[in-house]
């Protein structure tokens, strides 16, 4: 094709993404669900939802411009470690200033500021000692409201010939469907991607009987939580016991150094779940948020958020390498991520393990950000230029597994799973003898070291049975179980598809975290099972084994851990997990 050509595609293609993205071709962003809570509305009525919507908020329409892209690193040589890039960052680029919330309380709280600090509320000012006691009290007034958009696929909108190729196969699909555009545009970076929904409803409740429909069809899909309004009461603070403020919020907090709010909640939902105090350095903005609670959210800047979240999400006591490995890639997730995640609640990530883990600041953090500082800036990049989403998760059972199996995304060639181990064994896991055969008899991994952290995860057994095994039933919704079918599962082994028949009708059940947690909670959804009945036929338990722990996709923090130990530096441990990826500095 002669260049005349190629430039007359381009720009096709640019003006139809516009117009698609603008509502000309499908619905919007800001659409109204149906009083009914059927899916969709009549496109005219979309279209001008939106532009009422995002005329009322300010938001510009959205327009694709393609994202000019960082300096590429140099390549390794075949089998080695691509050296760090140098020159790569911008003259004076520094690291991003993020908003993390990492608390959440449904009725108030108490801290402390060890060396004094202070505080703003209702046009009010004060300061607090280092031995005053604070207690912020809360009323709510009025609830959230959210919109739910059941979204099947996701694309980036600086591909803009996937954005047409996608809206032109759900349209053919005759199904009404909307667009939300999400992300952000900066001059070296597009990280906007367009959200193609097949729904749009006012409860979750009614969204999640199209995702079920759409699973039941073969078709993929998750729930998309749009605040509308945030919500709103009153805050007080009172310092000693006397009450000195009253306001609709936010209440700020600057510390002179720390700041310890007391009876952190973590890891809801998880066996580990809990409270703790923990200890923040930076400013504190504390308000009603979007699950009628109030938030906590840090003001600072990537790599302070860095030293907190490498000893959360692996072992504080892991050799340098994976630590610094761990940084490089949590530092590319999150600068991938921003704008992406908790959309109009007010802040960018949260510090659970829905985005980044972070427990906060201690002696720890203050260690480990000297150990992680010789990689200040650095992320990885895909072969294109664009920044890498560069997960990871903590032990992947030997084999890596494929992130648009996983989550509803757009395949990466460096998200593809490998094998972790010296020598490749000749299976293929989306085989169920091959996956049998895997989990009783494993290949030698990097990640089976069980004096590593996360090593004893590497394989592991459950019984479901008795109550443990009505849960599942009930997370079903088809009555007693007779049969569960229809695998299917990636390269790794996982799970990504499973078909339950019941005695009241049948489900399908997509995507591995969503099969976990029918299950109660498994470690990962690489497992084999054998089913108990009873009499007539129907499951009453079953004895799981399975391996791994986590998603699977991208960096396998157990392994990572083993080849640092191994000598192996933090590029090699990176470009292995990430295959063709490229590392630059993206700022000093």
């Amino acid at each position: 094709m002669n260049q005349g050509a190629v430039f007359s595609r381009t720009i096709r293609t640019l003006l139809l993404v516009v117009a698609v993205v603008s509502g000309m071709l499908g619905g919007s962003a800001g659409a109204k669900p149906a009083a009914t809570g059927k899916p969709g509305a009549p496109a005219k009525a979309r279209s001008a939802a939106k532009a009422k919507s995002a005329a009322k908020a300010g938001t510009p329409a959205p327009v694709l411009v393609p994202a000019p892209v960082l300096a590429s690193a140099p390549r390794a040589a075949p089998g080695k470690a691509a050296p760090p890039a140098v020159g790569t960052a911008q003259s004076g680029q520094t690291a991003p200033i993020l908003r993390l919330k990492v608390a959440e309380y449904s009725g108030g709280l108490t801290f402390r500021m060890p060396q004094g600090g202070g505080w703003s509320l209702g046009g009010k000012t004060g300061r607090l000692a280092k031995s005053d006691r604070a207690e912020v009290t809360a009323h709510l007034q009025s609830r959230a409201r959210k919109q739910y958009h059941v979204v099947v696929e996701s694309v980036p909108m600086r591909d803009p010939e996937r954005v047409v190729d996608a809206l032109a196969k759900w349209r053919a699909t005759g199904r009404p469907i909307h667009t939300y555009q999400v992300g952000r545009q900066s001059p070296t970076w597009d990280g906007r991607v367009l959200y193609i929904a097949a729904g749009l409803f006012p409860t979750r409740a009614a969204a999640q009987k199209l995702v079920d429909a759409l699973a039941n069809g073969g078709q993929s899909s998750w729930i998309f939580e749009e605040p509308l309004a945030l919500a709103k009461g009153t805050i007080a603070l009172a310092v000693n016991g006397r009450r000195v403020a009253q306001g609709a919020g936010p209440l700020g907090l600057t510390p002179t150094r720390d700041l310890l709010l007391h009876k952190v909640e973590h890891a809801r939902g998880y066996r580990w779940h809990g409270r703790a105090d923990r200890l923040f350095r930076g400013r504190l903005a504390v308000s009603w948020g979007a699950q009628d609670a109030l938030d906590c959210v840090l003001t600072t800047d990537l790599e302070h958020i860095l030293a907190g979240v490498v000893p959360a999400e692996i072992s504080a006591k892991a050799a340098l390498n994976a630590l610094q490995a761990q940084a490089v890639a949590a530092r590319g997730e999150i600068l991938s991520k921003v704008g992406l995640r908790h959309i109009k609640e007010g802040f960018d990530f949260c510090s659970e393990q829905h985005c980044q883990v972070y427990a906060g600041d201690s002696e720890v953090t203050d260690r480990i950000a000297a150990q992680i500082a010789p990689t200040r800036g650095m992320i990885l990049h895909a072969a294109d230029g664009t920044i890498l989403d560069a997960v990871y998760a903590a032990n992947c059972g030997g084999r890596g597994d494929r992130n648009d199996l996983v989550w509803n995304s757009q395949p990466n060639p460096h998200l593809v799973g490998v094998w972790d181990g010296p020598h490749p064994p000749a299976l293929d896991l989306t085989v169920e003898t091959h996956v049998a055969s895997y989990i009783r008899f494993p290949p030698v991994s990097y990640c089976q070291d069980p004096t590593v952290e996360g090593g004893d995860k590497f394989r592991w057994t459950r019984s479901l049975t008795g109550d443990d095994w009505k849960k599942v039933e009930a997370a079903a919704g088809v009555g007693r179980i007779r049969q569960i079918d229809g695998f299917e599962r990636g390269p790794s082994g996982r799970l990504y598809k499973i078909v339950i028949h019941g005695e009241t009708g049948t489900r399908t059940v997509m995507k591995e975290l969503k099969i976990r947690q029918i299950f109660g909670g498994l470690r990962s959804a690489c497992f084999v099972v054998t089913w108990e009945r009873d009499a007539a036929g129907f499951i009453t338990g079953g004895e799981f084994a399975g391996a791994g722990w986590g998603h699977g996709v991208g960096m396998c923090q157990t392994g990572a851990q083993y080849l640092a130990r191994q000598g192996w530096p933090y590029d090699r441990i990176l470009l292995h997990y990430f295959p063709g990826a490229r590392l630059v500095r993206k700022y000093r």
